[in-house]
Order: C-alpha cells, then structure tokens, then sequence
C-alpha cells in the first residue's frame, strides 16, 4: 500500500477518535454508552499496549513462553486486585487524588517533595515507553507501505502522528481545572479502541491459524521441525523459573502503579460496582489477547526461518506476504491503536502530575494566591494543555535520539522496573500505619539507583550483553559489583536481577527509616484514614485532626481564587448542611480544614493545597498520643451515630408498619360495618 493511502486512513480514523470524544463529552451524563461498567473495564485494556500488540508476538517468537509472564501477573493478582482497587478509589474519592503521585505525597503528609519525586519517577519511566509507542508506529508504517525510515523529520510519518496526538489529548484531557473529574471522551474513545485492537488481533490470529495454516496441529507439527522449538516450549530449569516469578512480580506491579492504569483504573472510575465487572472482563480481555500469540509467533518463525524478518512485526508480515492487503492494513489499525490509546492516557497522568507536583508548588504558586479565580483556572488548564504537548513532543524526540536502537520488549521491562520502585510506597500507604515520608523518600531513592546501577547504566551504553570490562569484571575489577551479577547473583537475567536487588533495597530502606524515625502527626493521621478508610468513607472529614485557629473567612477567600463564588458558595452550604453547622460560624474546625483542601488538592494537587490553606490558619502541633486519642473518640462517635441512624431507621420502619396495620383494621372494620348492614 503506498504511503498516501495509508496516511488518509489514519486520518480517517483519527477523525473517528475525534468524533466519538466528542459525542461522548456531550452524552456524558444521559448515555448509557459512556457510563457503564463494560466501557470501564476495555478503558482498563490500556494496559495492552504496542508492546503487547506486537512485542508479545516478538518475544514469542524469540524466547517462547517467557511473553506469559506480562499477562500471568495481572491474572494472578486478579482477587487481591478487586479487594485492593476498590480501597484505593474510595480513599482517591473522598480526597479528590488525581495522579498516583498525589496518592503517595498525600498518604505521608501531603510532602511536596515526595510527591515533586514520585512525578519524576514517572516521566523517568514512562516517557521512553511513550517513545516506544511511536517507535511501533513508525516500523509498523514503513512495512505495509514498504517504505524506509527517513532521517529527516520533516519526512517522518510520526512527526505528524505526535502532532495530532498532542492536539486531541491536550484538548480532551482537559476539559476540566479540576483534574479529578472524569474524562468521559477519552474512556470512551480508549474503550472503543480497546475493542478494537482486540477484534484486529484475533481476526490475524484466525487468519494466519485457519487460512495460512490448517489450525493449530498444522502449527505444531511444521513447528516441531525447528531446532530450538522444545527449548522455547518449556518453562525450563529452577533458575529460569525464578525468572518466571520475578518477571510476574514485575506486571503484577505495573498493573497497579503505571500512571495510565492509576488514571483509568483509579481516577476515571465512575462507580465502584463497576470494579466487579472489570475483575471478569479484564482477564478474559488479557486471554483473548493472547489466545494466538503463540500460533502466529511460530506461524513467522516457519515462514521466515533463516530470514532477518522483524519478529515483532509477523502479524503485519504474514498476511503482506499472502497478498492480503486488507487484513494487512487492519492489523497495523490495531497497533496504531494499541499505541496511542497508552500514549494519550499516559501524557493526560503525567501532565496532571507535572503541573500538581513540580510546576505549581514550586514555581506557580504564590502568582495565584493574588489573581482572580478566572486567571487561576485558565493558568491551570494552560499549564496542563502545554504539559500534555510538550511530553508527547519530547518523546517524540526520545524516539528519535535514544529508542531507535532497542527492541519494544527491552523498553517497556525497562519502564516497568523504574516504576515497580513506587511499590513499597504505595502498598505501604494503604497497609502499614508506621510508613513515614522519611522512609518511603528514602526507600524510592535507593530503589532508583540500584536500578539505574544495575540496568540503565547498562542498557544506556548499550552494553547488554556483557561488551564491556564494566560488565564482566565490575568496576575497578570487583566481581561482587557487576551490574548484571550484583553480589554474586548469576542466575538471573538483567530485568530479574535489576528488580530483585532495587525492590529489597527500596523495603530494607523504606520499612527501616520508618522505624527508626517516625512520622508526625499528620502522618500518623492520614496513615489510620487510608489504612481504615471503609470506618471514615461516610465522615472521613472527623478524622482530620487539626488544632489551631482558623476563620471561615480566610479559607473562603482561598477558595474563591480558585473555585469562583458561586461554586464556593455551592460547595460550603453542602458542608455546613451535611454536618448541621451555623453557616455564619467565624471559626472554623478541623472539618471544615480538610474540606477545603480536598477541594484544592483537584485543583493544584495535595501538597499545594496544604500550602494554601496553612497561609491562612494557625496551626499548633500535636502529639502522636493526641492523635491516637482524638481518632478513638472520632471512631466512638462514628459508630454510636452510626448505630443511632439504624436504629432510627429500625423506629421508622416499624411506624410505617404499625400505620400499614392500623389502616388494615380501619378497613376491615368498615368491611364488618356494611355486612352488617347488608344483613339487615
């Protein structure tokens, strides 16, 4: 197919994408096509990216059944998922959390730094996996059109993909100042291509099974034949199996922590029943997209033995070869797909972590505290729109300088290592009360350089296979320190090795500084109402502690900068109703405190928020056994007015019941007294 044909589809089908954001934006609150639960579990499919779309076909092909371990880990995790995912959204919710970096900075004291570094983490990791999106793009481009890569950029098929790309999320990825809102659009749009890219897949997997071949016997008896074919069929020795158990640890992490998961899982989850679906529907999504990796990986390996076929690209090689242009064309529609769904969502979390995070506390902050709410809310989606560009433009460039040189699967293990250090952090918030910002920054550091010590220095020379004196002999000639067989550690492949060394070094790290320096209270406080958040869903405003002196007029004026008057107004009569308070109050409680941080932390992100409010209060410390005490109270009245509203609903229900009685008797007596006339 020559390249204009091609470039006018993808035209085309950016235009759909296009449309169907726009339709959704507009039905967002009347359609059930756009708030329903199997909308948000093919929105979850973002996980399947380029990289599964054709790298899994790859690695197949390759190294055998090792492509597993990044749908095993999902699955495996699939019960404890359900348990855990529903936790995390009810904590996101009640808090207004949108990015994982203000879940973490929030969980350990609204800490500006460790949220400024949990962003950089991510863009560190995820902007060379967007980079790798586009690098599939490209390659996928140049073989249906038969073309060659150009240097020029001007010349290059991506640079007008990025382009578009960075348009469309920049416009539907911020709709909204408050970045906690949903982004009906793009769920649906993701959603749609999730469906997709799985229909394309399993159209080339029965294509080349059924058509190419004579099912899957034919397969494996031609397969067979190969000389390394029982080799990449069995899961092999007790080493290789550990790296089995690594390399599943590795996705189970990913499931959670990569920011396009966090956004779509987390974030973009209307209702929380919609998580029941999604614990069924996401792994059969997973097994149907692997149903025939296998067959179409050794499928290209029959044809193209002794070739120098790309094995990332037999979906697309195969039926070209056949002559099939319109399947041809299709597939790489599922690709094209797979790709920019992850880098759409992706820049859409990583913007809202760049400008919450890193651009508004430390550099844009004291500008809004003297502008109007309309300056401040414009600044805000304008920081966003250019965050959301300015990332996919420089990953563009990160694939033109750096990713060209490395293979889909190579890249993606990388991100997914960088970003499995945000784990011990992360799990931690929602499980172990004693965590402190201390010992999550200092576990997330050392995680991060045992990383970058052990696989990115490594990779970043391209040196992976051992081509250096670095390598086999570590540095300054000490065995025990090589980077690839850290302490002796031989049996383990890189990515294996790399994640076994940082994670035990970021939890030896994060769970002893923890120990040994404990948190304040503010730590200790959101610690008991992320750990117990089910106790505080309803209330969770009385387990703020907070002592001090605060006006309602100050925190008001604060909000009006950024909420406007009408919504500030809106916003604290619901408080001041739900909770029974004078709305002409002057001083202000803990209560009111927390609400009106929840309301900023949408907007600019926790630690800011924090900021803004503690300019306008005096706040006085508190002691942890102050803050135990106080949460006891808080639980005790908690759980008394829980029991006084059942047993309010109990009076009610056995009233209506007594009327429903009385009203029966009213009636059959009545009945009595017309028989009795009747009689007469």
């Amino acid at each position: 197919m020559s390249s204009l044909a091609l470039l006018v589809i993808l035209t085309l089908y950016l235009a759909l994408l296009f449309f169907v954001a726009h339709w959704a934006e507009k039905k967002a609150n009347t359609s059930r096509w756009t708030n329903n639960p199997y909308v948000y579990a093919l929105s979850l499919a973002v996980y399947c990216s380029a990289w599964t779309y054709y790298g899994s076909i790859g690695l197949a092909a390759k190294s055998g059944l090792t492509y597993l371990t990044t749908y095993l880990g999902p699955v495996i995790v699939i019960p404890a998922w359900m348990v855990i995912l529903r936790k995390i959204v009810r904590i996101s919710r009640v808090n207004k959390i949108s990015s994982i970096a203000d879940f973490i900075s929030l969980r350990y004291g609204n800490s500006r730094f460790l949220g400024a570094l949990v962003a950089m983490i991510c863009l560190f990791a995820i902007l060379p996996y967007i980079a790798l999106q586009l690098k599939a793009i490209s390659e996928t481009f140049h073989v249906v059109t038969r073309t060659s890569a150009s240097s020029h950029f001007l010349n290059d098929t991506n640079t007008y993909v990025a382009f578009a790309l960075a348009l469309f999320a920049s416009y539907y990825g911020t709709r909204y100042v408050d970045a906690s809102e949903k982004r009906r659009g793009i769920v649906t749009a993701v959603a749609m291509e999730s469906a997709f890219k799985l229909f394309f897949f399993l159209l080339i997997g029965i294509y080349v099974t059924f058509f190419v071949f004579d099912g899957f016997d034919d397969i494996y008896a031609r397969a067979s034949k190969l000389p390394d074919f029982v080799q990449k069929n069995r899961l092999g020795n007790a080493n290789e199996s550990i790296n089995w158990f690594m390399l599943c640890v590795l996705s189970m992490f990913a499931i959670f922590l990569l920011p396009r998961q966090f956004q779509m899982g987390v974030i973009e989850n209307h209702r929380e029943n919609h998580i029941k679906t999604a614990t069924w529907l996401f792994p059969l999504y997973l097994l149907l997209m692997n149903l025939f990796v296998f067959p179409i990986a050794w499928g290209g390996n029959i044809i193209f033995n002794g070739s120098s076929a790309n094995a990332d690209t037999y979906s697309l090689l195969i039926p070209q070869l056949m002559g099939n242009t319109v399947i041809t064309v299709l597939v790489f529609l599922g690709g094209f797909s797979a790709a920019i769904s992850m880098i759409v969502v992706s820049s859409i979390g990583l913007s809202t972590m760049l400008s919450n995070n890193i651009l508004i506390p430390y550099g844009f902050l004291d500008t809004f505290k003297s502008a109007d709410p309309e300056k401040n809310q414009k600044r805000i989606v304008n920081i966003r729109k250019i965050g959301i560009f300015s990332l996919i433009i420089a990953s563009y460039f990160i694939y033109r300088v750096v990713v060209l040189d490395y293979n889909l699967v190579s890249i993606g293990m990388v991100s997914f290592a960088v970003i499995a250090q945000l784990g011990p952090a992360f799990f931690g918030a929602i499980v172990w009360r004693r965590g402190s910002r201390r010992g999550a920054t200092a576990g997330i550091i050392v995680g991060f350089l045992v990383c970058v010590y052990t696989l990115l220095i490594p990779y970043a020379s391209g040196a992976a296979h051992y081509a250096d004196g670095f390598l086999k002999n570590g540095p300054w000639g000490i065995a025990l320190l090589k980077p690839f067989q850290l302490f002796g550690l031989d049996y383990l492949d890189p990515v294996p090795h790399a994640l076994f060394w940082s994670l035990f070094a970021n939890v030896f790290a994060y769970m002893w500084v923890s120990v040994m320096y404990r948190g304040n209270y503010r730590e200790r406080n959101y610690a008991e109402m992320f750990v117990d958040i089910d106790k505080y869903i309803n209330m969770h405003e009385n387990a703020f502690i907070w002592k001090g002196t605060a006006y309602t007029s100050d925190i008001q004026k604060v909000l009006k900068r950024f909420l406007g008057e009408d919504r500030t107004r809106r916003a604290l009569s619901i408080f001041h109703t739900k909770y029974g308070l004078d709305k002409n109050q002057d001083l202000a409680d803990a209560r009111l405190i927390k609400f009106a941080e929840n309301l900023l932390t949408g907007h600019i992100g926790s630690a800011s928020a924090r900021i803004l409010i503690s300019s306008v209060v005096k706040e006085e410390k508190i002691t942890l056994a102050e803050v135990l005490k106080i949460l006891e109270e808080s639980q005790e009245n908690i759980t008394l007015n829980k029991k006084l509203t059942e047993t309010s609903d109990e009076l009610k229900q056995i009233t209506a019941e007594l009327k429903g009685a009385n009203e029966q008797l009213i009636r059959k007596d009545k009945q009595k007294d017309e028989l009795s006339l009747i009689h007469i």
